[in-house]
């Protein structure tokens, strides 16, 4: 009986000692949960690269995939140039899952596609129809305009293009009735991490690895007075950051007091270079060559897909013969494309020495995500490929502080 009474104490102490380690280890992960703080995604400016065409990892989908191995946190922001946005909207709901919350702002060439605007208006309806919403937009941005309130997190997402009275009214500018809606949305929380997120910055700045820098001056510092403002009502209410695209260059700066940070863009490729073109045409030509086509139908097929992209590279490559791209018209690029094609098929040398010309022009940015964490200070991880379609990288972390 002696051995009987030892063994069932022995038992009873096993099962005593491992209820208690069951117990510790349940309250450390509750309270190491607890205590994680949160993190979102910030990426946008990927445009027509989320439609189907370009659902490869070159291009939009790669930047999702990514996101989805570094951790795709709470929620996303995309300030801005998501035409088609719907297609956006559908890649980012099979890839990041359909109940994830995605927060867009209006982009300069959103306003420019009437149906991408009646989608955002459809997506946001009656102001309310997002998910975390505490702030509708005023009159004639119901929609388009909007704060959310997530965990210890506040951020308003505002329509630089709004004019007092349309959705789409300005060339990008913050009118009084922007900044008194946002006044009072900024002054009724009570949320310790606030932001801010608008497509255009208040100043371009260079790009932060390659020093690249468009849109100097036709930014929100168009009008210096109303960007002025729009600043000084961030400090005052102790924003974080503005979030913003437009340059397609990646930056993060302390601008007098208040933390500027652009995402660059989520394109993958930006554009086409010099390999990469000849690559694709002759893969569409090997591809789609049947009887009765010839290698220069399919390349006009294939130059109609992407004209205003291509002229770029023939811009940049000096084939176009000084012609800007915008200037290029479409018979005429069509010509220079035809002998870009059949120079690089006849001799390989040609290629490399329309490579190098084209990166003495012009320098590629690369595609670029942002992941914040708030914790203080608000860290923000800047995730990057190597702007020809390559994996995406940790490349560099700046603390707001």
């Amino acid at each position: 009986m002696s051995g009987g009474n030892t063994i069932m104490k022995r038992t009873r102490n096993i099962i005593f000692i491992a209820l208690f380690l069951g117990m510790v280890l349940t309250v450390f992960f509750l309270c190491s949960t607890a205590d994680k703080p949160i993190s979102f995604i910030v990426a946008q400016d990927q445009r027509y690269k989320a439609t189907e065409r370009y659902h490869r990892p070159e291009f939009y989908l790669g930047a999702l995939d990514a996101i989805e191995a570094a951790g795709k946190g709470a929620f996303m922001l995309s300030p801005g140039d998501l035409d088609p946005v719907h297609a956006t909207r559908e890649l980012v709901a099979e890839v990041l899952g359909e109940n994830y919350p995605w927060y867009p702002a209006v982009g300069n060439h959103d306003i420019e596609d009437p149906a991408t605007m009646t989608y955002f208006r459809e997506y946001n309806r009656g102001g309310n129809s997002l998910p975390y919403v505490v702030r509708s937009g005023p009159s004639g941005s119901v929609e388009t305009m909007y704060s959310i309130e997530i965990d210890n997190c506040h951020v308003a997402v505002i329509n630089v293009y709004f004019d007092g009275e349309s959705d789409h009214g300005t060339d990008g500018d913050v009118v009084p009735e922007l900044l008194e809606w946002l006044e009072k949305d900024l002054s009724s929380t009570d949320k310790p991490f606030l932001f801010v997120a608008a497509h255009e910055p208040l100043i371009a700045l260079p790009d932060m690895d390659n020093g690249r820098i468009r849109h100097q001056g036709d930014s929100l510092d168009k009008y210096y007075r109303n960007a002025y403002k729009l600043r000084e009502l961030l400090k005052k209410y102790n924003v974080r950051a503005i979030f913003n695209g437009h340059t397609h260059g990646a930056s993060i700066c302390k601008i007098n007091g208040l933390w500027q940070v652009d995402s660059g863009h989520a394109y993958g490729i930006e554009n086409p270079f010099p390999e990469f073109l000849f690559q694709e045409l002759t893969h569409y030509i090997q591809t789609e060559l049947k009887p009765g086509k010839s290698a220069r139908d399919l390349i006009a097929e294939f130059y109609s897909l992407d004209s205003y992209d291509i002229k770029k590279v023939l811009y940049y490559t000096e084939l176009s013969k000084g012609i800007h791209y915008k200037k290029l018209s479409d018979q005429q690029g069509l010509l220079y494309v035809y002998e870009f094609y059949e120079n690089c098929e006849n001799d390989p040398q040609m290629l490399q020495k329309y490579t190098d010309t084209f990166y003495k022009n012009y320098d590629l940015s690369r595609s670029t995500f942002l992941k914040i964490t708030l914790e203080e200070p608000v860290r923000v991880d800047v995730y990057r490929d190597d702007a020809k379609g390559g994996e995406y990288k940790l490349m560099h972390t700046v603390y707001l502080n």
